[in-house]
C-alpha cells in the first residue's frame, strides 16, 4: 500500500514540477527569440545607422570649414572645393579600411568617388557600362532625399567596396551642402550587417541552449529531491497517524512516541534549568535525559563561546515571551561540536506567574554548512564578475596598446580617493568596476586615431569623444548593482558644463563620476601618449589645482593631492 501511495505521489509531483518547468522553458524561448533577440538586432542596426550618420556629419563639417575659409577670402571657391575633395577622397574607415565617402551634385553627377573615377564628372547619359544602368535612379534618390529633407537614408545596390564585379545591397546616409550644391554621403553594406547579426544570433543561441540545458537538469534534480522529501514526508505522515491512534489508546503510548521524535523536547524552570528532557538528547548531545536535569543550555556550550550566548539567553528568559531561532554551539559528550536551534513558549501559572518554558532543540549543523557553502558560491560569483570586467577592460587595451594599464592605474587612484572621502564599500566597489571599464567605448573607434603619433585634428577629436556614449551604450543593459554605465557616461563631464558628451554641470554629475574624472586626468597627464611623452606628475597636479572647484570636484582634488603628498599612492 505504501509503495502504491509513493508511486501515485511521484506521478503527481512530477507533473507539478515538470509542467511549470516546461512552461518556463517555452516562455523563455518565446521571450528571447521573439522579443529580446529582435530588439538586440534592431538596436545593432540602429547603432550602425547612427555611425554612418555621425561620420557623414563629420565630413559635412569638414566641407563647411573649407566654405568658411572661402567666405573669409583665405581661399577661392575652386581652391576650397579642390582641397575638400582631395581631403575627403583619402578618408577610409571600417575593419578593412575600405569604407569611404563620395560627393555628387544636384545635376546629378558624381564630383568625387574613390572607387569609381570612371563616373566622376560625367553626365548619366554618357555612362554606358551595363552594371551602372540604375546609376541615374540612385543619384536621383540622393537628390530627392536632400531636396525634401536636407539629409536622410537611401537604400540601393552598389558594387562591393573596391570590387566592381560584385554588387551588394547598401544603406547610405546623404546630406546636402547648399552653398556649393553638393551632396556628401557614406554607407554600410547590408551583407556585413547581416553577417554580424548572424554571429550574434549564433552566440546567443549557444548561450540559450546552455541555459535551457541547465534549467532542464535543475528541474530533473528538483523532481528527484522532491520525491525523496515526499517519500520521507509520507513515512512521517504514516507514523504520525499511528501516533494519533495510539494517543487515543493510552497515555503511555503517547509518551513513548513523543520521546522518539527527531527533536529534543524539554521543559525548563524560570532559571533556565531542565525539569524534563526527552531521550532524543542522547542522540543529539550524547548525554542521557538524567544527565541534563537541573542544568541549562549554557552548561553544554564550550567555555570559549559562553560569553557570546550568556547575555542573550538571560534576556530571553527575562522577556517571558516566546522565542524562536536561538542558535547555540554545544559540545557533545564525545567532544565534538554541534549547532542547535532552540524554540520555546512560556508556561504560566493560573495567577500569571512564570513557571518556565516548554520547547524543542533541533540540530541545524547541516543547515549552517549549507549556508556557508551558499556564501562561498556568492563570493565565487563576485570573483567571476571581477574577472569578466577585467577581460572587457583588457579587450579595450588590446585596441589601444599605448594606454595599456591606464584603466588599472585610474582604478587604483580613484578607489584610493573614494576611501579618503569616506565612501561606503558598496560605492567604492561600483567605482572600481566603472574605472576598469571607463574607456571601453574606445573599442568601437578607429585604431589609427588611438595610436596616432601626432595631435588629433578637430574632426578626429570629435570622433574620439564618442567613446563615452559608446561605452554607455555597451554597458547600459548590463544589470550591475551600481550605476556603472552612468559613471562611464559622465567621466568626461566637468562641473562648469564644459565637458562632454552632454555638458552636464555639478549637480547633474554622480559623485563617483567626479572622482573618476580627477583620477583619469591625473593619470593621463602623467603617462606617455602616442603623440607626446609624459608631462609628469607635477603637471598633472597643477592641472587639477587650477581646475579645483571649477572643472573638478574640490574634495576629490584635495584627497588626490593628499594621497600623493603622503606617498599613499604610486602613479608610476
Amino acid at each position: 500500500m505504501l509503495k502504491n501511495m509513493i508511486r501515485k505521489r511521484f506521478k503527481t509531483t512530477s507533473r507539478r514540477i515538470a509542467v511549470p518547468a516546461l512552461l518556463t522553458i517555452v516562455l523563455y524561448v518565446i521571450t528571447m527569440f521573439m522579443l529580446f533577440l529582435p530588439r538586440i538586432e534592431q538596436s545593432f542596426i540602429n547603432r550602425k545607422k547612427e555611425m554612418i550618420y555621425e561620420l557623414t556629419e563629420t565630413v559635412w563639417s569638414l566641407i563647411d570649414n573649407y566654405h568658411a575659409r572661402e567666405l573669409s577670402g583665405e581661399l577661392t571657391r575652386a581652391d576650397a572645393q579642390h582641397r575638400a575633395i582631395l581631403r575627403i577622397s583619402n578618408l577610409r574607415y571600417g575593419p578593412e579600411k575600405k569604407d569611404y565617402f563620395w560627393i555628387n551634385d544636384m545635376t546629378p553627377q558624381f564630383i568625387m568617388h574613390p572607387y569609381r573615377p570612371d563616373v566622376v564628372n560625367k553626365a548619366i547619359k554618357d555612362i554606358k557600362d551595363v552594371r551602372d544602368s540604375s546609376l541615374k535612379n540612385i543619384l536621383l534618390k540622393f537628390n530627392e532625399v536632400v531636396a525634401e529633407k536636407g539629409a536622410g537614408y537611401v537604400d540601393y545596390y552598389w558594387q562591393w567596396k573596391d570590387d566592381p564585379d560584385r554588387m551588394s545591397p547598401k544603406l547610405s546616409y546623404v546630406k546636402g551642402f547648399q552653398p556649393w550644391d553638393w551632396i556628401v554621403g557614406t554607407g554600410m553594406y547590408l551583407d556585413d550587417i547581416y553577417a554580424e547579426i548572424t554571429a550574434i544570433r549564433n552566440k546567443f543561441m549557444a548561450i540559450s541552449t546552455a541555459i535551457l540545458g541547465i534549467v532542464l537538469m535543475l528541474s530533473l534534480y528538483s523532481i528527484r529531491q522532491t520525491m525523496k522529501a515526499d517519500k520521507e514526508l509520507m513515512r512521517v505522515s504514516i507514523e504520525r497517524k499511528k501516533l494519533n491512534e495510539s494517543l487515543k489508546e493510552s497515555k503511555e503510548r503517547f509518551q513513548s512516541l513523543l520521546e522518539n521524535t527527531s527533536d529534543w523536547i524539554w521543559e525548563i524552570d524560570g532559571k533556565g534549568q531542565y525539569t524534563y528532557s526527552s531521550p532524543r538528547v542522547e542522540a543529539l548531545l550524547g548525554f542521557s535525559s538524567d544527565e541534563t536535569m537541573h542544568k541549562t543550555i549554557m552548561d553544554f556550550v564550550p567555555m570559549d563561546l559562553k560569553n557570546r550566548y550568556q547575555e542573550t539567553f538571560k534576556n530571553l528568559l527575562g522577556s517571558q515571551k516566546s522565542f524562536k531561532g536561538f542558535e547555540t554551539t554545544c559540545r557533545k559528550k564525545n567532544g565534538r561540536h554541534v549547532v542547535v536551534e532552540n524554540n520555546a513558549v512560556p508556561v504560566f501559572s493560573e495567577n500569571g506567574g512564570l513557571l518556565g518554558y516548554r520547547g524543542v532543540t533541533r540540530d541545524i549543523t547541516n543547515r549552517k554548512l549549507a549556508m556557508e557553502a551558499l556564501k562561498k558560491n556568492r563570493d565565487d560569483l563576485h570573483a567571476n564578475l571581477e574577472e569578466t570586467v577585467k577581460s572587457l577592460a583588457l579587450a579595450e587595451e588590446k585596441r589601444d596598446p599605448y594606454t595599456a594599464g591606464h584603466q588599472t592605474r585610474v582604478d587604483r587612484l580613484a578607489c584610493a580617493i573614494a576611501r579618503e572621502l569616506g565612501l561606503s564599500d558598496h560605492q567604492i566597489e561600483g567605482l572600481h568596476f566603472a574605472a576598469l571599464l571607463h574607456d571601453i567605448g574606445k573599442i568601437a573607434l578607429p585604431s589609427e586615431f588611438l595610436s596616432k603619433p601626432t595631435l588629433l585634428s578637430h574632426q578626429e577629436h570629435e570622433i574620439i569623444k564618442c567613446h563615452a556614449q559608446v561605452g554607455y551604450d555597451i554597458l547600459k543593459n548590463i544589470n550591475f548593482p551600481w550605476p556603472v554605465a552612468q559613471i562611464v557616461y559622465q567621466h568626461h563631464e566637468y562641473l562648469d558644463g564644459s565637458g562632454y558628451p552632454r555638458n552636464l554641470t555639478d549637480k547633474q554629475i554622480l559623485l563617483e563620476a567626479k572622482i573618476l574624472t580627477v583620477a583619469d586626468v591625473v593619470e593621463a597627464i602623467s603617462s606617455h601618449r602616442p603623440y607626446r611623452p609624459s608631462l609628469g606628475v607635477e603637471a598633472a597636479l597643477e592641472e587639477i589645482r587650477n581646475g579645483r572647484g571649477v572643472r573638478y570636484h574640490a574634495p576629490s582634488v584635495d584627497a588626490c593631492l593628499k594621497l600623493i603628498r603622503d606617498k599613499k599612492i604610486d602613479l608610476s
